[in-house]
């Protein structure tokens, strides 16, 4: 125990101390001895910081736990002198993701509490592990170092920026309330025909004036409604972007239609790669050709069903705090395997919108479509900065350019027929 608490200068003053103390006792140096009887001396004093654990109660939290990409984020240490005599200073480090934040802490008196505000960088998107918190007591000469822990450590969401979207109850989607599908089954509020009467049947669908008719029993038969299952498609194959700018459009663009939709109380799935782990952002064109190999071997291996995830749609802040850690991952099925896993995955879809980068071709954009059944509407946003804002259709698929954020507004807010 005592041996992980002396520094690296600590271990050198106590060697140099008893080279004094051998050297000046064979050599009968007095000065020499002296040096020596003073480094121990001051060796022994440093230790004893070692011996006593400090008094100091320190504890951490966050402001926010949740925030938007760019927003200020705090982190607010508490340290407290529960003594009734002064407590001498002290540093205080908090791990904040791949970094830290340092604070020094001054002499408290009795009873004395101090609260420290310090930011958190919030420049890119993601969940930031924070803490626990580490107090270094050391000595005025940093011969011993004592590292104390004090709480757990607690998640930081960055969310991606979105954009308050109209409802989709009208406009661009308009079967809120479930529409006719061709389906057809005996007990629906769509009235289709009436048929014979079979064995079976049940009798409160008779209806009665034809049955007076046609001396037969005729029964009502209706078309099944459904109401509209929303689907979100993440694409996170790197080969889709160009750069990580891309790829945040398409997250802020993707977690705007899953917030609208839970907020309209929709049926939603949003589905993103589980393909590959995660990897930094920044590092895009190093990593592509490295992993390609890897991730080749990687599709060929893995079952096809565990290749894509559904993310939490309970609340917008679930949505949003899992859409905080999805990266770009080498090894991503690309935007037509994606569709095709997205199809069976959520297989009672109605309309779905793929969202992906700006380097997909149109024939590719076209075959992810045909990945979906026949009823399905599929709407792709190729999300691409500065971009100009457009739709075109390609039979009965839709593709809409998304060069900014805002566009997504002005996109569902035109009166697009899905039906």
């Amino acid at each position: 125990m005592f041996l992980s608490v002396v520094t690296f200068r600590g271990w050198s003053w106590a060697v140099a101390a008893l080279l004094c103390l051998i050297v000046g006792a064979s050599q009968g140096w007095i000065e020499l001895i002296g040096l020596g009887v003073a480094g121990v001396v001051t060796f022994g004093f440093a230790s004893l910081y070692a011996l006593f654990r400090h008094a100091h109660e320190v504890s951490f939290h966050l402001a926010h736990e949740r925030v938007v990409v760019g927003d200020e984020a705090q982190l607010i240490v508490s340290v407290r002198n529960p003594t009734s005599h002064s407590l001498m200073g002290l540093d205080v480090f908090v791990p904040v993701g791949d970094s830290q934040v340092e604070t020094q802490v001054g002499r408290l008196r009795k009873s004395a509490h101090e609260d420290i505000s310090l930011p958190i960088p919030t420049e890119h998107r993601g969940m930031v592990q924070v803490g626990p918190a580490r107090v270094v007591r050391q000595d005025p000469l940093g011969l011993v170092s004592r590292e104390v822990v004090h709480g757990e450590s607690r998640t930081l969401f960055i969310h991606p920026r979105t954009i308050g979207l109209l409802s989709m109850s009208t406009g661009f989607v308009r079967d809120l309330e479930g529409n006719p599908t061709k389906d057809l089954t005996d007990s629906d509020l769509s009235f289709h025909a009436l048929r014979e009467y079979v064995p079976g049947d049940d009798r409160r669908n008779i209806h009665w004036k034809s049955t007076a008719k046609t001396g037969q029993f005729m029964v009502r038969q209706f078309e099944q409604t459904r109401r509209s299952h929303l689907m979100i498609a993440l694409d996170t194959d790197p080969d889709a972007y160009a750069g990580d700018d891309d790829f945040e459009l398409a997250v802020s663009t993707a977690a705007s239609l899953g917030v609208r939709a839970i907020r309209d109380t929709r049926d939603l799935s949003v589905l993103v790669s589980a393909d590959a782990r995660p990897q930094p952002t920044g590092r895009l064109s190093a990593l592509r050709e490295a992993a390609r190999e890897l991730a080749s071997r990687r599709r060929a291996e893995r079952p096809a069903v565990n290749r894509v995830r559904g993310l939490s749609t309970v609340s917008k802040d679930r949505l949003l705090d899992e859409l905080s850690g999805v990266h770009l991952q080498e090894g991503s099925p690309n935007i037509v395997e994606l569709s095709r896993l997205a199809s069976v995955q959520a297989a009672d879809v109605s309309i779905a919108f793929v969202v992906t980068g700006p380097t997909v071709e149109s024939k590719t954009l076209h075959s992810a479509s045909i990945a979906f059944p026949a009823g399905v509407e599929v709407v792709i946003l190729s999300c691409a900065p500065e971009a100009s804002p457009q739709i075109r259709r390609m039979g009965r698929l839709t593709v809409a350019t998304i060069g900014r954020l805002d566009d997504v507004q002005q996109l569902l807010g035109k009166r697009m027929t899905l039906a």
